[in-house]
């Protein structure tokens, strides 16, 4: 597994995806499949969690604009307004045929939710170049990793990347039954799946992340990593828990808040 130093900075740039297929992988989950025009120019990141922002029409029936390169910088110089846009994990690139697949969680508003549900072939959406940070500390021998069904993609997508025989510990929170992915993996990998999230009689949370961390009580041996991909505030919490509770060096612990109860995901 690469180290977070081994690559370039970010390069800047932007394209025209061509949706080749969508369709309802889960209840929860529509994967899409997008052709990036010009995608001997994208940059992958190296990382496994790696995501790109998607920029989608403005409006029914108008089109995507996207900025320009012009004279060392980038800008709307036709005087466009930026496109809506929101962070997705690429779940899978082929550099050889310029295919990205996004798998995209799917709940009621939203603009990319809105999008997905009607997604057909042929319609075009914008793409930038990807960012990534996951990475393993030289000398981990286990990665535990807590998400929640927003968090699945990137995990889905470490776990096929993880060296042969690692060991992983993956707890998946999903709203159903029905959401649960059959993840491919060379590593040794537990996969736990946790149906508690969404709404529910009597919380006023969607997600029990924090529930599912403090109920592991302990961590495997020697030296690892944890990851934590949800929630803000649930995230923020269940890192507390293997900080402070299990002792898990902070250096070693990567909470990130993919979203924020009550607020429209940007």
């Amino acid at each position: 597994m690469a180290d977070h130093g081994d690559h370039d900075a970010y390069i800047e740039d932007y394209f025209f995806a061509t949706v080749v297929s969508a369709y309802r992988l889960t209840p929860a989950t529509i994967r899409v499949v997008l052709r990036v025009a010009g995608h001997e120019r994208y940059v992958p990141s190296g990382h496994p969690d790696e995501w790109v922002r998607l920029a989608f029409p403005p409006a029914p029936g108008e089109a995507v604009t996207l900025p320009e390169y012009r004279e060392g910088r980038w800008g709307r110089f036709d005087g466009s307004k930026p496109c809506p846009s929101r962070p997705y994990t690429v779940r899978r690139w082929n550099g050889a045929t310029g295919e990205m697949m996004v798998d995209m969680v799917v709940h009621e508003g939203g603009v990319a939710a809105s999008w997905a549900i009607g997604a057909k072939a042929g319609d075009i959406i914008g793409i930038c170049n990807p960012e990534g940070r996951f990475w393993l500390p030289k000398g981990s021998r286990w990665l535990l990793m807590l998400v929640d069904i927003t968090g699945l993609p990137a995990a889905a997508r470490i776990l096929e990347e993880l060296p042969q025989g690692f060991r992983a510990l993956v707890h998946v929170e999903v709203p159903s039954q029905q959401d649960i992915q059959l993840l491919a993996s060379g590593a040794d990998a537990s996969v736990i799946w946790h149906v508690s999230h969404g709404p529910r009689p009597g919380r006023s949370s969607t997600t029990e992340l924090p529930r599912i961390a403090a109920a592991i009580d302990a961590l495997p041996e020697g030296p690892g990593y944890v990851c934590i991909a949800g929630e803000a505030k649930a995230a923020s919490a269940a890192r507390r828990h293997f900080r402070d509770t299990l002792g898990q060096p902070r250096t070693h612990i990567d909470a990130v808040g993919y979203w924020i109860e009550g607020q429209a995901r940007t």
